[in-house]
């Protein structure tokens, strides 16, 4: 998986940066076909920008050629219905998912995407993960339940970030090594000599000596 971020960037930058990520991407998906999945999260930020809102179309209109799987994910689902451009992608898009709306959007939702007045109610009054999936002509309501793995790597709550934080920070303490200990033996000089040297008589002198080791 390969990730770009152009969050740290400052704004004047960042549609060129967009700019030379896309074309960058796209160069890589028709050089060598296989299977790949392009997500592009806050894609309103694209979306308003004409040029990387064109360059998100031509590959919308492209991308099963290329054995490429397109996914753009917003927060404002008006971000894409009030340009062309934006428009377009949806239109070539073959499954959508919608999520909780304001009252604000909904009325304009539900004529984009033929909405009853149970879907609408539904979108209005959904918790968190619930909304609706479409597939083709078909609408169904759906609850989404991240695994606990994918929870933890996509929360935005400022809680539960502070609170991961501190446990991978108590872990990281418990895992620490404890310095080693030295133990310092010293051991009884009457022990030091355990095999003396044995002690013979010279013939000659009659005086005793000493044999060194291992002789």
């Amino acid at each position: 998986m390969t990730v770009f971020s152009i969050k740290a960037l400052e704004e004047e930058l960042r549609p060129v940066a967009m700019h030379i990520v896309l074309d960058f991407i796209w160069t890589r998906v028709r050089k060598t076909l296989k299977k790949r999945l392009l997500i592009l999260d806050e894609a309103w930020y694209i979306m308003k920008y004409e040029d990387s809102a064109s360059f998100v179309y031509g590959i919308a209109k492209r991308s099963r050629k290329y054995y490429l799987a397109l996914t753009t994910a917003t927060q404002d689902v008006q971000d894409f219905l009030s340009t062309d451009y934006g428009k377009a992608v949806l239109s070539n898009s073959s499954i959508q998912v919608l999520l909780k709306q304001s009252p604000t959007e909904v009325d304009l939702i539900s004529q984009v995407f033929y909405l009853s007045q149970g879907e609408k109610e539904l979108l209005l009054s959904a918790d968190i993960g619930e909304g609706l999936f479409f597939a083709g002509q078909s609408h169904v309501a759906i609850k989404v339940i991240a695994a606990p793995f994918e929870h933890t790597l996509i929360t935005s709550n400022p809680q539960e970030i502070l609170s991961q934080q501190k446990i991978e920070l108590e872990q990281t303490q418990t895992e620490q090594p404890a310095a080693p200990t030295q133990t310092l033996v010293v051991p009884n000089p009457a022990t030091l000599v355990e095999n003396p040297p044995p002690t013979t008589t010279d013939p000659a002198s009659g005086k005793d000596s000493t044999l060194p080791p291992n002789v």
